[in-house]
């Protein structure tokens, strides 16, 4: 866009516009580091719950788990795990709107396009501004 196409109205609808979308992505961001999941083994002897990264943060163990195998508890407590991180996953994913193309975003990609976005944002309002300055100086100019 060059300075004799601007419109100050233009800028002041981007300038919303843009706050806007930084505004939700914040949040979404926010929301994001904060959903854990919670899960169970299929005989229910164990219980699981990961954070917002599927990091375990906590195990139960039923009383009926001291009887079971070695082999069998760790299998128990593996399906847990996972249904825990599984949770989380899905918990995460509803908040993020994900076009087909896309697939599942994990929330360090969500952090990078967030990133680009606000760098994009922060050209795009230098460019601006260098803009406002040129009309600035045209008009002194002209009078």
């Amino acid at each position: 866009m060059s300075s004799r196409d601007f419109n100050p109205d233009d800028l002041d609808s981007l300038l919303r516009d843009s706050e806007r979308s930084l505004r939700e992505l914040t949040s979404m961001i926010g929301e994001l580091q904060s959903i854990s999941g919670a899960g169970e083994s299929r005989s229910g002897a164990v219980t699981a719950t990961v954070d917002a990264n599927g990091r375990l943060d906590q195990l139960k163990l039923a009383a009926r788990a001291s009887r079971m195998e070695l082999d069998e508890l760790t299998e128990e407590i593996v399906q847990a795990v996972r249904a825990a991180q599984d949770d989380q996953t899905r918990r995460a994913m509803a908040l993020i709107p994900v076009s087909p193309q896309l697939g599942g975003v994990s929330l360090e990609e969500i952090q990078r396009q967030f990133d680009e976005i606000q760098d994009s944002f922060t050209r795009d309002m230098h460019e601006r501004m260098a803009d406002l300055e040129a009309i600035r100086r045209r008009s002194l100019d002209d009078d």
